[in-house]
């Protein structure tokens, strides 16, 4: 990982500005044309670079994007851009700006990639909002669903490769969870995934990202995270699953859940092979008697 201040700060910056996609507290950028459409940019008093490059705080990969384009920011309940010295420039309305304030309804042109401006209280922005979270979260757990999931992957592979930051990537599997739905029923059944997505939640910082890959199977990203790190959380919410009182028609059901966990490397192509890798340690970690932490280099013991 570098050790340049700047560069670090970049990286914290991009990895909350993903996640907090579409929770804006006062304006965001909806993404109307282009790559990544219907996405909603937040903004926030920290200005956030738009740009191709893996280390932008927002990513838009389009070869009319300059590798760091414009900078978007709030500042007292108004709301700015400013061009970064773009190639193609940065058009407000159709005329190219340098430095402008954004007004409700506004349309921004980032090379050929367009952004509208809508500010959180207007109906139009909950409307997008609300399509935006539909179209990236899972109902029943709230948490990323697998094409979202998938698309923050690829982006920080893209940011591991750029930086040489450490990424690493945990699965999630209930173990038994057959048992649940054949007992007691599927409502039962999706009362324990709503328990276990919630310690998922609790478990997460502002840079993770968990989603529901399906059914019982969960996946947790964490970036600049080494493969000891990622083991000991992994290991810590296991432990929480375990104790977890899920509620259930007779009374409290228990379940335990099984790991896999990997960590990108150099030669590895793209999130593909990083989830390969993650399935196969959690293969072995049923293989090995389930309720358990596998990994690339190193086992935990059941406790």
């Amino acid at each position: 990982m570098s050790d340049d201040p700047h560069v670090t700060q970049t990286t914290q910056r991009r990895s909350i500005a993903l996640r907090r996609a579409g929770e804006g507290r006062g304006g965001f950028l909806v993404v109307i044309q282009g790559p990544q459409l219907g996405q909603c940019i937040p903004m926030h008093e920290v200005p956030m670079v738009i740009g191709r490059s893996a280390s932008a705080d927002v990513q838009i990969e389009h070869p009319s994007v300059s590798r760091a384009h414009c900078t978007v920011w709030q500042e007292e309940g108004h709301f700015f851009v400013r061009d970064l010295g773009s190639t193609n420039g940065t058009f407000l309305n159709e005329r190219p700006v340098q430095t402008v304030e954004l007004s409700e309804g506004d349309r921004l042109m980032v090379g050929e990639v367009v952004l509208k401006f809508l500010s959180r209280d207007s109906l139009e922005a909950r409307y997008h909002e609300a399509l935006y979270q539909f179209a990236t979260r899972d109902s029943l757990t709230q948490l990323y669903n697998r094409r979202k999931l998938r698309e923050f992957l690829e982006a920080e592979v893209a940011r591991a490769q750029a930086e040489g930051t450490q990424l690493s990537l945990v699965f999630i599997d209930l173990d038994h969870f057959k048992r649940v739905n054949d007992a007691h029923g599927h409502q039962a059944g999706d009362e324990v995934l709503r328990c276990v997505s919630g310690a998922i939640r609790r478990a997460v910082d502002a840079k993770h990202i968990a989603g529901r890959l399906g059914g019982e199977e969960f996946a947790v990203l964490l970036p600049d995270t080494s493969l000891q790190s990622a083991i000991e959380w992994a290991e810590n919410l296991r432990y929480e699953i375990f104790a977890l009182p899920c509620p259930a028609p007779n009374g409290i059901q228990r379940v335990t859940a099984s790991f896999g966990v990997a960590i990108w490397r150099p030669g590895m192509e793209g999130g593909a092979d990083l989830m390969r890798v993650a399935d196969m340690e959690l293969l072995r970690a049923k293989a090995a008697g389930r309720n358990c932490v596998k990994s690339m280099t190193v086992t935990t013991t059941q406790r």
